[in-house]
């Protein structure tokens, strides 16, 4: 990835390490690396682990970008919608990766969980106890429960809680993740409202003057026309000076 092509914002710039740092590897990149049925071992399943959180930041640091970006151009709405398909798309593809590595992180302790179980039988059955009235052997009182008959059920007891407790931590983050996202897309609906109130009430403040100017100018006309009418009434009113007569001749004839 080259990072002159980043822009100067600092969202930006965030986005651009973390591509960096997951080393140019996408959510397209990571489903193909991991198909289903290819996670095998225990270690390749949490190397996927910690490339889905890798990929889930990217993905919601990039789309954070993108938002701040459709905010400045004229279609801020569809911008937005494509932005968020973008990410309902990755996130998707990431999260199959993620089921299919958790899955064999559990499948795989439910089989060792099984192994040690039946090691214990086949110790146990091959070491029975011994019997009342007969001298047992001393035990290392260093590590008392090596003989413990109820170990089996202990273990299983101690590991059934501690898968109990992950799915409850599992289902906290979960729910903590969705009210995260689902008041992100409450901020952006609010933005987006916001525009468009502002947007109406610029309408109905052009509207309300273009009206007042209409009126205005219906009101003038006959002003105008009123004064004219009177001004040629006080010309037609005014008096006509009489001829001035004129004076006999005193030659004579």
């Amino acid at each position: 990835m080259n990072l002159k092509k980043c822009t100067i914002s600092l969202l930006a710039a965030l986005a651009c390490h973390a591509a960096w740092a997951a080393g140019d590897l996408t959510p397209e990149g990571l489903a193909a690396k991991y198909p289903p049925g290819s996670i095998q071992t225990e270690e390749t399943a949490e190397q996927a682990l910690r490339e889905v959180d890798q990929q889930r930041s990217g993905v919601e640091q990039k789309f954070a970008t993108e938002q701040h970006d459709c905010y400045s151009k004229f279609f801020a709405t569809n911008c937005l919608d494509a932005a968020k398909e973008e990410r309902r798309v990755a996130l998707a593809q990431i999260r199959k990766v993620e089921v299919d590595a958790n899955a064999y992180i559990r499948s795989a302790r439910v089989v060792e969980r099984d192994r040690k179980l039946a090691a214990k039988r086949e110790h146990d059955a091959a070491n029975p106890p011994t019997p009342i009235g007969e001298t047992a052997p001393k035990q290392d009182s260093s590590n008392p429960a090596d003989h413990d008959p109820n170990e089996g059920a202990r273990r299983v007891a101690e590991h059934d809680a501690k898968v109990k407790a992950q799915q409850q931590q599992d289902a906290a983050k979960a729910a903590e993740r969705a009210a995260k996202v689902e008041a992100y897309n409450k901020k952006v609906a609010d933005a987006e409202q916001r525009q468009r109130e502002v947007a109406q009430k610029k309408e109905e403040k052009q509207k309300d003057a273009e009206n007042k100017a209409a009126k205005a100018a219906k009101s003038q006309k006959p002003g105008t026309t009123a004064a004219s009418a009177s001004a040629s009434a006080s010309a037609s009113a005014a008096p006509v000076p009489a001829s001035t007569p004129v004076a006999p001749s005193n030659t004579k004839p």
